[in-house]
């Protein structure tokens, strides 16, 4: 059953994302290239849609999140505290986990991290009126890659945005890694993104068709392609808004699919937070070694077919962790 105020389809689109985290963080040796990520200038493969997604679903929720702290009374200031609050946590949670990793506390700036400057963004600026939204959106998104194009790099000059020479380069190894914000500058097309994203959520929420949205993403990722590639490093408006054209069109499929097969995606998208901290989490502390021994095992005695066996138990896993998480509402929020 799914709780008042949450929309099924928008569960089940962050469910099927986290089940995808889950299968392109844990492909077995051997996997074809396209289940990875591409290379530079072309993210068009498999694993490319995941953080896109992630902050596709984050701008659709806002609508909802903010009808319901209405609803509760949490408006004006009380409501710019709580968004402070989600922001701050989630960023404390994404160092925590980068430490994690690092092995030693560390000030650096990841995808939790991302996602919180990205969230920020799009939620301080969702008050707009809509067309100001879309419009602001999409000039944050032409303002970043016209100054990729336009502004010179010391000793490059404009218009180079190549793997080793651009300007976002520049200003990441020059300025920005000493002070452990090396991205930073990746916060403005995602925060648009997520901007953009609470249009495509007020027509979910109130029923509309979702298509022109699709064809938004489509049309702005192709004016894009001649200047710039579709690149994930670099969060390019081309690769931004072609992951919106695929998006839209994943949340119209699902919202045309039985609510019984939408179920079997709501836990991992009941708990998306949890979903992505704790198996990282677990690897890297109790588990630490036990899933690799197991795809090992997995490959040794069954060959290619046991790497993707182990995938498969270990999504399997996951999915039946999350639903007794879901069963007993138990959920990671910020």
């Amino acid at each position: 059953m799914t709780p008042k105020g949450r929309d099924l389809t928008l569960d089940a689109f962050r469910g099927l994302t986290v089940l995808l985290m889950l299968f392109v963080n844990n492909l077995p040796p051997g996997a074809p290239a396209y289940l990875g990520h591409g290379p530079f200038g072309a993210s068009v493969y498999l694993a490319d849609l995941v953080f896109p997604w992630y902050l596709l679903a984050m701008g659709v929720a806002i609508p909802y999140s903010r009808a319901s702290a209405l609803r509760r009374g949490f408006g004006g200031w009380r409501y710019e505290l709580r968004l402070l609050r989600r922001v701050a946590l989630l960023f404390l949670l994404g160092l925590g986990l980068t430490s994690l990793q690092a092995g030693r506390p560390v000030f650096a700036l990841d995808v939790l991290q991302l996602l919180a400057l990205a969230y920020w963004l799009g939620a301080w600026l969702y008050d707009l009126p809509p067309l100001r939204r879309i419009l602001l959106a999409l000039l944050l998104l032409l303002g970043y890659g016209a100054a990729i194009l336009l502004v010179p790099v010391p000793g490059v000059g404009a218009g180079r945005f190549l793997e080793g020479e651009n300007l976002l380069l520049h200003l990441n190894r020059t300025y920005l890694m000493p002070l452990g914000l090396r991205g930073l500058p990746s916060a403005l097309p995602t925060g648009a993104f997520v901007l953009l994203a609470t249009g495509l959520g007020e027509a979910l929420m109130a029923g509309r068709p979702l298509w022109p949205w699709g064809l938004l993403g489509l049309l702005g990722g192709l004016a894009f392609l001649p200047f710039l590639p579709p690149d994930k490093t670099y969060w390019t408006p081309t690769y931004l808004l072609l992951a919106l054209a695929l998006g839209v069109f994943t949340l119209g499929f699902l919202r045309r699919l039985p609510r019984g097969l939408l179920a079997f995606f709501r836990p991992p998208g009941a708990n998306p937070l949890l979903a992505y901290i704790l198996p990282i989490a677990l690897k890297l502390t109790l588990l630490k070694g036990a899933w690799e021994r197991l795809l090992a095992w997995s490959t040794a005695h069954l060959g290619p077919l046991g790497g993707y066996a182990y995938t498969g138990a270990y999504l399997l896993a996951w999915w039946a962790v999350l639903w007794v998480l879901d069963r007993y509402r138990l959920y990671l929020r910020v």
